[in-house]
């Protein structure tokens, strides 16, 4: 996980972008050509995820991912961003549940589920960790160019894959089905499933929410600290690595909250909105320490939040097509965040960025406190 996400293009590839002529909204384009393009993947990536080697699945979507930083590299227009972002997609969509799914079974296979949140929170914290370091020193690198930076950025996710190949065994996976069933259902049972399981659903749609809006943050953080506060680029890259860094920090610590209510994760959610909808308000007119708080305490939670989600979701899963049904979160998640894209994008070429991320964060506060009052039947 740390490999993976080592790489040092992280913190100015949007203002890389803009810097070659794309425009607020043509930057939410490509975003969302970036989320529709995992939303076409994440399904049938999924379903294949059950029938092969996860490792080797995952090699490939590792391979994916570099070609997407190399084609940023060879082409860097609209549509080589475009291109990029479609290849990057697909190593993200193939890697999405696949990775989860495999540590899932790998502990059930030795009677160790329990495990999960605690080891799947210290994968996220160390994928945290490799953000940090390369917004630290991407943004320095950058200062010399672009070339060097993404270069080195396609050997992160090669590495990674090479490292699940040589590390890691593929687990029996008869265990996960009782004797006799289908091993491999298909994407109708995946949907069955979520249809009668109503704690499964909730789960699901709190996933969806709330990983998304978090996500979408993360990506307009370098954006707004180049127009708003005109911050340099250095600068950028380590106030970058230290929000990330409490995320990290959530992400570690989240099995340790135990077995938070549904509830209490929407509330969680939405104050953490709330008191970014008060930092961007009080940055503007303050200064960016506000900004900066802000976004470090809505991200140490939202860390928080996606890892008790994710570990919820594997527990609640009671098929072998555990990929499959995870991929069918992620595909909500993609078109969810491509609406969220859309939404930032024309607001930001309405207003501006720091007004967008407030209109989008408020109206966050209402999705999270909607959700906490949804309560399936095994949650109330």
């Amino acid at each position: 996980s740390f490999v993976d996400d080592l790489i040092l293009i992280y913190p100015v590839y949007a203002i890389m972008m803009l810097g070659h002529g794309v425009n607020a909204f043509e930057l939410s384009v490509v975003f969302v050509v970036w989320a529709l393009a995992s939303f076409a993947f994440e399904i049938p990536s999924g379903v294949v995820a059950v029938k092969v080697d996860r490792r080797y699945f995952i090699f490939a979507g590792a391979l994916a991912g570099a070609a997407g930083f190399l084609s940023w590299w060879l082409w860097p227009t609209f549509g080589g961003f475009a291109l990029g972002f479609v290849l990057w997609s697909l190593g993200s969509a193939i890697h999405s549940g696949t990775r989860q799914s495999l540590l899932y079974d790998v502990l059930s296979e030795q009677g160790r589920t329990s495990d999960f949140a605690r080891i799947y929170g210290r994968g996220k914290a160390a994928s945290s960790m490799a953000v940090l370091l390369a917004m630290a020193l991407g943004g320095f690198l950058a200062r010399n160019g672009y070339d060097g930076v993404l270069l080195l950025s396609a050997l992160a996710p090669f590495a990674s894959g090479a490292l699940v190949i040589g590390f890691i065994r593929e687990p029996d996976r008869s265990h996960t089905a009782p004797e006799g069933e289908d091993q491999t259902p298909p994407f109708s049972e995946a949907l069955a499933s979520l249809q009668r399981q109503p704690r499964l659903r909730l789960i699901a749609m709190m996933f969806i929410a709330f990983v998304g809006l978090a996500g979408v943050m993360d990506e307009y953080i370098g954006p707004l600290l180049k127009e708003e506060m005109a911050m340099s680029l250095g600068t950028i890259g380590l106030i970058y690595g230290g929000v990330l860094g409490f995320q990290a920090l959530g992400n570690a610590g989240a099995h340790r909250l135990g077995s938070m209510p549904l509830k209490t994760v929407g509330w969680v959610s939405g104050i953490s909105h709330l008191l970014l909808v008060i930092g961007l308000l009080l940055g503007v007119a303050m200064g960016v320490a506000w900004l900066v708080a802000a976004f470090c305490v809505y991200f140490t939670a939202m860390g928080a939040v996606e890892v008790l989600l994710e570990t919820g979701l594997q527990d609640e899963i009671d098929v072998s097509a555990r990929a499959t049904i995870t991929s069918v979160a992620g595909a909500g998640l993609e078109i969810w965040v491509t609406g969220l894209f859309l939404a930032i994008g024309a607001l930001a070429i309405r207003y501006d960025w720091s007004m967008a991320l407030l209109m989008v964060a408020f109206a966050a506060v209402v999705v999270s406190l909607a959700l906490s009052l949804l309560r399936s039947q095994e949650d109330s």
